[in-house]
């Protein structure tokens, strides 16, 4: 599969990515400049604004504007960034982290998870419900990551990246609640991030200091393996008008020597052969 550069942001931590259908453009972040992207395929113009701290992910608001994550708390704003409005006041125990990867599910949920780099398991996945209400889904996390639903949405995929794999879990889709945690999938090369599900109901997990994106199918088989031109490769999602482009995170953050990869931090793109499932939307 070939990738191409679409966008040579530069980024040092490109997070996020989440294809907006009202306006066809990939939002994404950038954790450690705190900034909120739009990217226009079209036009190829790449514009931000600034939350003032890391923001962790970036999800649509059906009613119009954004959801965000930060390391405060969970945030309502508007397209642009204005009118920011704090929803729910999040921290670790101990305090000190912040909220890293998380989506829209597509019942009309927010996702998001929190990370600390020590000491391990202070985090948490946490489940925002349309009535603005907060749920605590899964404890014991030290890095919440990647996040999909199976077609059907009877499988919830998950990744905590110190675990080293991608979790399922049975996902009731009435209700939102999780159970049956088990492993599917063990990563052996860098370290599993952010994470898609295509049409086929098959996972694309992002390496991070693993080079590239593993395809695995719903039992965990490895299906392919594609090589990204950076070292931290953070998350991907699948955008475009048929959902038929595979987009792609990476980052900059930690790296001293760009010899061999001078475009860590960019955002690239790929056509996988496969199109993607329909983005979520935040319904409170």
């Amino acid at each position: 599969m070939i990738v191409d550069v679409v966008l040579a942001a530069e980024a040092r931590l490109a997070e996020g990515p989440i294809w907006d259908p009202r306006s066809s453009c990939l939002r994404w972040v950038d954790i450690q400049r705190g900034q909120v992207h739009r990217f226009d395929p079209a036009s190829g113009t790449d514009t931000y604004f600034e939350v003032g701290e890391d923001v962790g992910t970036v999800a649509v608001r059906a009613a119009g504007g954004l959801v965000i994550a930060t390391t405060s708390g969970l945030y309502t704003c508007l397209d642009d960034g204005g009118r920011r409005t704090l929803l729910h006041a999040v921290d670790t125990d101990p305090p000190g982290g912040r909220f890293n990867d998380g989506k829209a599910d597509p019942w009309g949920r927010f996702w998001a998870g929190t990370m600390l780099d020590e000491p391990r398991g202070a985090g948490a996945l946490y489940r925002m419900d349309p009535d603005h209400s907060l749920h605590t889904m899964v404890t014991g996390v030290s890095c919440s990551n990647g996040l999909a639903w199976s077609p059907d949405g009877a499988v919830m995929y998950y990744i905590d990246t110190q675990t080293g794999g991608v979790d399922a879990f049975d996902h009731s889709v009435s209700s939102g609640e999780l159970s049956g945690r088990r492993r599917i999938a063990d990563i052996d090369r860098g370290h599993p991030d952010g994470m898609t599900i295509d049409a086929d109901g098959c996972l694309w997990v992002a390496l991070w200091d693993g080079w590239g994106l593993r395809r695995f199918a719903p039992d965990g088989r490895l299906l392919a393996t594609v090589e990204v031109p950076a070292q931290r490769v953070t998350s991907c999602a699948f955008g475009g008008p048929t959902l038929s482009t595979l987009y792609i995170t990476t980052a900059r953050a930690g790296l001293r020597d760009f010899t061999d990869q001078p475009l860590a931090g960019s955002l690239f793109a790929l056509e996988p052969g496969v199109p993607g499932m329909a983005p979520g939307e935040w319904a409170g």
